[in-house]
């Protein structure tokens, strides 16, 4: 999960400071209590816990939204992940930055999946500290559907689109388009969410990832690039020295 930093604090001091020396009714008019604000999360690319089948790789993120005005904000990352033969799994998580995918963002998180302890670590660098929690995840990838979804809220449907090699990988690409029915999310007219998919079956992953969902306002490409088969450095798959371990209750 990406998380953007709230790079807004600063100026909310600057005016609060200003508001000490303007008339107490224009402090009135201005005051309120905190605001929660809205948080939005980019999914990225989806790594099981095969084995026998090791890769590191670079997955760069492009995450257009579109405004009100029809304008556009684009955000990029690239971060490095990881798999090894024992299927273990290693992901760091960047912030975002317009030239994110050129330059090296300020890193957020390191995640850690082991499927032979049947745990997750957490690994956040501000605080030092990881969290360990019970992981279970899916061993195979999903296949969709195509036709009527549930409860009358659309329909499914899916086109073959070929295959090509990436990296020395062979993909398969499909587009799937879910159109959501009018009324399904207060929408007056029929929405499609469209994504694009080149799956690997060899690694199990999206090699490349499209997605335009009106919901969000949002366009997301995922690209996962640089991929080396040979197998990782047993080192990528242990978390930092020097962070403290805490293990959720119950685990």
């Amino acid at each position: 999960m990406q998380r953007l930093p709230f790079s807004g604090f600063p100026g909310v001091l600057v005016l609060g400071c200003f508001a000490l020396s303007v008339p107490l009714m224009a402090q009135d008019a201005g005051m309120h209590a905190p605001d929660g604000g809205t948080r939005q999360r980019v999914e990225s690319v989806v790594i099981l816990p095969m084995t026998n089948a090791p890769f590191s790789a670079v997955v760069t993120t492009e995450w257009t939204r579109i405004m009100p005005d029809g304008s556009t904000g684009t955000i990029k990352n690239h971060r490095t992940v990881a798999r090894d033969s024992l299927g273990r799994v290693f992901q760091e998580r960047r912030y975002f930055s317009p030239d994110g995918d050129k330059q090296v963002t300020r890193l957020s998180e390191l995640d850690y999946q082991d499927p032979t302890r049947h745990e997750m670590s957490v690994c956040r660098p501000d605080t030092r500290v990881c969290t360990v929690y019970r992981f279970d995840a899916p061993t195979t990838a999903s296949v969709p559907k195509a036709g009527a979804l549930a409860n009358g809220m659309g329909s499914v449907t899916l086109e073959d689109l070929g295959r090509k090699t990436i990296d020395n990988v062979e993909v398969v690409g499909s587009r799937e388009v879910t159109t959501l029915n009018a009324g399904v999310m207060g929408n007056e007219k029929p929405q499609p969410i469209v994504k694009e998919f080149w799956y690997s079956p060899q690694l199990q992953i999206n090699v490349i990832t499209k997605r335009f969902d009106p919901r969000a306002s949002a366009i997301q490409n995922f690209e996962v690039g640089n991929i080396n088969l040979a197998e990782p450095d047993p080192k990528m798959f242990e978390p930092p020295v020097g962070y403290r371990m805490v293990q959720v209750d119950g685990q």
